[in-house]
Formats: C-alpha cells, sequence, structure tokens
C-alpha cells in the first residue's frame, strides 16, 4: 500500500469514527467529537465540514436558554445516504431500505411458492424487489451506499459465492454479489442470511456497541451467531454456527445430513411439522389434524405456534420436548461463551415465554453459577424481515465501519 493509500484510509477511518460518535450521541458538538476522540482540532473541523458538505451530517442551533455562546449541535442527516437489504429462505424474501440514521423507510415481504423454488427464478425475484426498493427511492436512489444480500445455506463471502442450499433447485456455486453489482452497478455485499442478523442488533439497536451475546436462530435449521468483545465470531465460508448439526442426548431422528441425532432433526421447523404428521398418523395431535381438516400438507410451524397457544395437550408436550434439547444445547454455549443475553429468533420464538420458561430452567440448573447469574434470555424484538434489516445494516458495517478505527 503507497503512502497516499494509507492517508486516504486514516482519512476515512477518521471520518467515520466521527460519524459513529455523532451517530450515538444525541447532542454532539464539535468540541465533544475532540474529546471523545482525542483527534485535534484541527481534524475535527476539516472533517466535520467536509461531512457537511458531503450531506452526511448537518448543523443545528441549541435552542436551550443558556449564558454564553450557545453550542451548535452535529446531526446525522436522513438522506446522507440509503441502505438497501435483501433477506431471503426457501419460503420467504424480504426488502427493506434504511436511511443514514438506520431509520425503516420502505419495507416489502413476498412468499417464495414452489414455482420459484429454484436458482434462476429466485435471484429474479431478488432483482424485482431491489428495482422495487429503488423504484421508491426515486431521484434519491442516486445515494444508495450499497446493497446488502442475507443468502441461505453455505457461502464464500470472500468471494461473493453462494455455494449451496438443497431447499433452492439449482442453487450451487452462485456468484450472486457480482451478479448484482452488475445488475445495479451498485456496491453489493453478502453474508449469510442468518449472520447478517447481528449486524442489525449491533447497529440499530446498539449503536455499535453491542454486549457479549448469542444469537440463535431457529427456522429451517438452528445456527448461532455469538457476539464477544462487539464482534461477531463467524468463518467467511459461512459454515460456522452450525448449531443445528451439534449431537443432542435423546437425539434418534435422521437429519438431512444423513447422520441421526442432529438438533436440527429435533427442534426446526421441518422436524416439528414433520414430527406433528408422523403423531397424526398413530392417532395424536388430533386438534392439529381438526385445525387444518386432515390435510397434513397445510400443517406449518404457524398452525403449531397457534395450537400451543390454546394448550392442546399432544402440542404442548411436543413443545416441553422441544424447549429440553434447546435449553441443555444452550447451557453447553453459556458455559463457552459466558454471555450475559441469549436472543432467539424464528417462528418457535414466537411463543415467548410458553418456550423460554422451561429453556431458562434447564440453563439455570446446567451452567456455573457465574454464568447463570444475570443471563437474560429473550425472544428477538425484530420480525420476519430481520434478514433483511441486517443485511442492510452490514452495508452500514462494510461501507462505513462505523467505529471500528483501524489506524
Amino acid at each position: 500500500m503507497g503512502y497516499d493509500s494509507i492517508l486516504e484510509n486514516r482519512k476515512n477511518n477518521q471520518r467515520n469514527k466521527m460519524l459513529s460518535v455523532i451517530r450515538s450521541n444525541e447532542d454532539i458538538s464539535r468540541n465533544d467529537v475532540k474529546k471523545i476522540t482525542g483527534y485535534s482540532m484541527t481534524t475535527v473541523l476539516s472533517t466535520v465540514d467536509e461531512m457537511i458538505q458531503d450531506g452526511l451530517v448537518y448543523e443545528e442551533s441549541c435552542s436551550d436558554a443558556r449564558v454564553g455562546r450557545r453550542p451548535v449541535w452535529l446531526r446525522i442527516n436522513p438522506d446522507g445516504g440509503y441502505f438497501i437489504g435483501v433477506g431471503f429462505n426457501r419460503n420467504s424474501i424480504y426488502c427493506v431500505v434504511l436511511d443514514f440514521t438506520g431509520k425503516l423507510l420502505y419495507d416489502k415481504g413476498q412468499d417464495i411458492d414452489n414455482e420459484h423454488k429454484d436458482a434462476d427464478k429466485a435471484i429474479a425475484l431478488i432483482k424485482q424487489m431491489i428495482y422495487e426498493a429503488l423504484d421508491f427511492l426515486g431521484e434519491k436512489r442516486a445515494r444508495v451506499v450499497g446493497i446488502g444480500l442475507g443468502v441461505p445455506g453455505y457461502s464464500d463471502v470472500n468471494e461473493g459465492i453462494a455455494i449451496s442450499y438443497s431447499h433452492l433447485r439449482g442453487w450451487s456455486n452462485i456468484p450472486i454479489q457480482k451478479l448484482m453489482q452488475d445488475e445495479f452497478q451498485i456496491p453489493c455485499y453478502m453474508d449469510n442470511n442468518v449472520n447478517v442478523m447481528i449486524f442489525a442488533y449491533k447497529w440499530l439497536v446498539y449503536d455499535g456497541e453491542c454486549e457479549d451475546m448469542l444469537f440463535v436462530s431457529v427456522r429451517t435449521g438452528a445456527r448461532v451467531i455469538p457476539i464477544v468483545n462487539n464482534q461477531p465470531v463467524s468463518g467467511s465460508h459461512g459454515f460456522s454456527g452450525e448449531l443445528g448439526h451439534v449431537k443432542i442426548k435423546g437425539g434418534s431422528r435422521l437429519c438431512s445430513c444423513g447422520r441421526f441425532g442432529c438438533l436440527n432433526s429435533e427442534i426446526s421447523d421441518v422436524a416439528i411439522v414433520n414430527k406433528i404428521i408422523d403423531g397424526i398418523r398413530v392417532g395424536r395431535f388430533k386438534e392439529i389434524s381438526d385445525m387444518v381438516g386432515g390435510d397434513t400438507e397445510k400443517i406449518t410451524m404457524s398452525v403449531f405456534v397457534d395450537s400451543v397457544r390454546m394448550g392442546h395437550g399432544d402440542s404442548m408436550v411436543l413443545l416441553k420436548q422441544i424447549s429440553g434439547f434447546l435449553g441443555d444445547t444452550l447451557s453447553m454455549l453459556v458455559n463457552i461463551f459466558a454471555p450475559r443475553k441469549i436472543v432467539l429468533f424464528g417462528e418457535l420464538a414466537e411463543l415467548g415465554d410458553v418456550l423460554l420458561e422451561n429453556v431458562r430452567k434447564r440453563v439455570r440448573r446446567d451452567t456455573i453459577k457465574e454464568n447463570a447469574e444475570g443471563l437474560e434470555i429473550v425472544v428477538s424484538e425484530f420480525g420476519r424481515n430481520l434478514g433483511a434489516m441486517g443485511a442492510a445494516a452490514l452495508v452500514m458495517q462494510k461501507a462505513f465501519e462505523f467505529g471500528e478505527e483501524r489506524i
């Protein structure tokens, strides 16, 4: 790297640090920025002036009555840039637009029917939804910073390639990052559709300073993303965090990986639906059978969640088994990572305390006292568009690296 490039990187890092400070403080002046960052006043003044000129921040006079000169507050300009995020799995796709403050401006979701469950049609649907988001922005589309993709299955993030996903036909070694950049002529970033979710927490909930936590998604499979010392722990090839292939005590069903006893085969959405169907064949889950009029193809996780909420006996027994498997697995993770919070995401998690009561009990029982004290286990406050929200926040992370100064 040449001397000019080093100076440019340093300048960008200083700008990004100041943006992060302004973004996470409601009332902040240039002098405050200097104190927090430790930069010289000359650096602060010149950088802030450039950010105002570029439309990234703006000034607002202090309205408080006070003796002496009133300070001028620095604010993030909501129109300073826009972040588009797309997240999808085999069942649905979501697309969102965030403004430069992280506020949600546009949100659209669509189910993926059987006709679109192949690679070419799924890619066409992704492009269509991005075009619709750009149309929503109109003339402001010129300020789109980038497009984030939350891609299911296994990926090579460094190369921008979606390696495989068994739930979409023909989804194999697709250069999806390049496809989208060539299509839209906008920088594109990608990661696994669960990995990106943690960036929604880091930037949209914690303003870039995330506590030690475990994010656990249970949908078509179970996946965990730890945050340790404010850094998400994940690999570059999309194979890390595969919680669903941890072997569990009492697990006996065949997993999609060809092995027996994986967590996925006991608590994933697919596993739960299959257990219900198997149970109906031997005379169990009568209430669920009545709910779908005897058509087992209509059994979904939503149906199971509704059945639990209605207190149906067989569903409550199944839920206790599921929460036991989940609690045992989380206990292991708590003793390894010692998080302060565990966040669960997915339709199963929508059951809230009905699910978590037994999970918390198992974790308290099976973890050391020091790790269990003060530990929160909660369900995600985000909706089903979380993958898209996280993908948009991934653009924030990649394009600006708010607060992660590397000099």
